[in-house]
């Protein structure tokens, strides 16, 4: 919404920014919108209607079980969830899916880091990189590799077993770009614990500052590319169809 959202970096802009035009697509500024995992007032600073975002760790503006959302059903015309799928089991996806579903009059959006063998690969390498570091693995890159990031197959299953009458999957990023971030600021990290001083702070600006959205370019795309980052999945209740036309041409 604002110019200001783009000093955020790239990868937080992109998944919010994204996932609040696939919201306003329909021009519907009083959409109710439910933002699942999210934290207080992020999705808000992108959309103009009123976001009400629930977490298990206390961030949101409603706590809940991580299981059912305490509200009834159709009470909301938008649900998402931004980067929480991959934090689930395998197991317990598609009845987290089934409960956005539940509670969404419209559309659920989910948006999450999207499985090839070469993402896998490069968060495992990322892991093993903050944990020498750091002398500990990294919380939520643990999880990544420990419940497996969602692929195309799994995309497809959930899809087919969700009871969504309608979808439509986009694409988005370059794991590499945003491997060579995280490395890059979880050294400079590290340089700023161990040794202080001048040098640690112009290795910690310099990473913070390529990391920025402002100087990295956004392109969404119907089908994976050999890099790809992240998914955006919108799946439509019966009835309520699809705001998604166009979006998957759009650049910045």
């Amino acid at each position: 919404m604002t110019r200001a959202n783009r000093l955020l970096s790239y990868d937080l802009y992109e998944r919010h920014h994204v996932v609040a035009r696939l919201i306003m697509a329909d021009g519907r500024a009083d959409a109710r919108v439910l933002d699942v995992g999210g934290r207080s007032g992020l999705l808000a600073r992108f959309v103009s209607c009123r976001v009400i975002s629930v977490n298990v760790d206390g961030s949101g503006d409603v706590s809940y079980d991580g299981e059912h959302l305490p509200f009834v059903e159709g009470a909301f015309d938008v649900v998402t969830a931004i980067d929480t799928l991959e934090h689930l089991p395998r197991h317990r996806r598609l009845d987290f899916v089934r409960e956005c579903l539940r509670v969404c009059a419209k559309s659920v959006i989910l948006a999450a880091p999207f499985g090839s063998p070469g993402h896998a690969e490069s968060e495992a390498r990322l892991n093993q990189l903050y944990t020498t570091l750091h002398g500990a693995p990294h919380r939520y890159l643990s999880e990544h590799v420990r419940y497996g990031l969602p692929e195309q197959a799994d995309l497809q299953a959930l899809i087919a077993s969700s009871g969504a009458s309608s979808w439509r999957l986009l694409f988005a990023g370059d794991y590499r770009r945003e491997a060579a971030h995280f490395a890059a600021a979880a050294r400079a990290a590290a340089l700023a614990r161990t040794a202080g001083g001048a040098l640690a702070k112009l290795v910690g600006l310099w990473a913070y500052a390529r990391s920025r959205a402002i100087f990295n370019r956004l392109h969404l795309s119907e089908h994976p590319l050999p890099y790809t980052n992240r998914f955006y999945l919108q799946l439509s209740k019966r009835g309520a169809g699809s705001s998604l036309a166009g979006a998957s041409s759009a650049r910045q």
